[in-house]
């Protein structure tokens, strides 16, 4: 029977691989016991569970902290959370570790490599991240999603070029039958909008300066989900601009997308930001996208992933700065059919669905391999 650790955390983008990975391992390994490594901190605390994974929580944080002493403090959370991790790993005595990332899975990369157990690591981004940058000579495979990533690595790295893991299910739906389940007019040109579970302040700025348009407009739609940091005010904004109400079989607001499958399948244009999860999504259902990164994320990766995407041809990316500028480049993009269907062909050409399984198949010959080493 393998015993596997995985560890990811802090976002969504680093634990929903993660999750996948779990899932394609349980279909060729039933009897697979799993354990996941994270923190109290992080969304892995609350997702996890739900997975009937079990978990156990280490210290961690970022090195990358403001000033001296965040970075003091990054350091000994580190040590502590090494420390964390071997006890664990000892007791566990797993034959294979998979890390995707963020604050945990460092420690954790660390501690298996104190203990010579085989690490497997799931690059999400164009650009890696610093743990996964410093942990990857140490591991017995390096898997990243494009190959822009591979200069990044050290040269002695095995790094393996799979798409980023992710679960498709329920049915497939044709565009109009997807509006129609979301009680959308079925012959509409959608815009699909969201800045994520809690939102962002500049794409939500965006959608009300494009709202008055769209909604005059018979011939577009809008779905938008502004997350929950602005649901309220996005409602008020939209009351007092439109005091009639809008007409919900063209235009939905939420704070939330609990359907997302669904919209992505209705949807003929995506606007948001560019982690690559999110980017992972638009290519497994081919819908062409308008990239804006954040500005807050760590060492600017998310435009990194979006000149990969323009690059291909799936995608536009305007910097958050130039919305002022470059903002109506949404709607014009939106009504140009012949160019939206190119790039919906380029985003989908973008998906790799066998991710998982070529994933899996290298974690369970490393897991072979190691078997009674601990």
């Amino acid at each position: 029977m393998m015993r596997a650790v995985l560890s990811g955390g802090g976002s969504g983008g680093h634990i929903y691989p993660a999750l996948a990975i779990s899932r394609g391992l349980l279909q060729v390994e039933p009897e697979a016991e799993l354990l996941y490594l994270g923190t109290n901190h992080g969304l892995e605390r609350d997702l996890v569970p739900r997975e009937n994974i079990p978990f156990r929580a280490i210290h961690a944080q970022g090195l990358m902290g403001r000033g001296l002493g965040g970075k003091v403090r990054g350091v000994v959370a580190l040590v502590r959370g090494v420390h964390d991790a071997w006890r664990i790993l000892k007791r566990f005595k797993p034959d294979v570790v998979i890390g995707t990332g963020g604050y945990a899975s460092g420690p954790v990369g660390l501690a298996a490599n104190l203990l010579h157990v085989p690490l497997i690591i799931q690059e999400q981004n164009a650009f890696p991240g610093l743990t996964n940058r410093n942990l990857a000579k140490r591991a017995a495979a390096v898997f990243v999603p494009f190959e822009e990533a591979r200069q990044y690595f050290p040269p002695s790295a095995r790094v393996i070029i799979a798409g980023n893991p992710v679960s498709v299910a329920g049915e497939r739906l044709s565009k109009k039958d997807g509006r129609k389940r979301l009680g959308l007019k079925p012959e509409v040109r959608l815009l699909m909008a969201t800045g994520g579970s809690q939102g962002a302040r500049a794409i939500n700025e965006l959608m009300l300066d494009l709202l008055g348009d769209v909604h005059a407009a018979s011939d577009l739609g809008m779905i938008w989900a502004t997350g929950k940091r602005y649901y309220r005010q996005v409602k008020a904004a939209i009351q007092e601009r439109f005091p009639d109400g809008l007409d919900e079989s063209r235009v939905q607001v939420f704070e939330y997308f609990y359907q997302i499958q669904t919209v992505y399948q209705a949807a003929d244009l995506f606007v948001g930001r560019a982690g690559m999860g999110t980017i992972t999504d638009c290519e497994a259902f081919g819908v062409p996208a308008v990239l804006i990164p954040s500005p807050n994320v760590s060492e600017d990766h998310q435009t990194k992933n979006a000149q990969v995407i323009e690059t291909r041809g799936a995608g536009m990316l305007i910097r958050e700065t130039d919305l002022a500028r470059d903002g109506a480049r949404v709607l014009e993009l939106l009504r140009d059919t012949e160019r939206t269907g190119r790039m919906a062909e380029n985003m989908r050409a973008l998906f790799d669905a066998d991710a998982v399984d070529r994933i899996v198949r290298t974690v369970v010959e490393a897991s072979r391999a190691s078997k009674g080493r601990l």
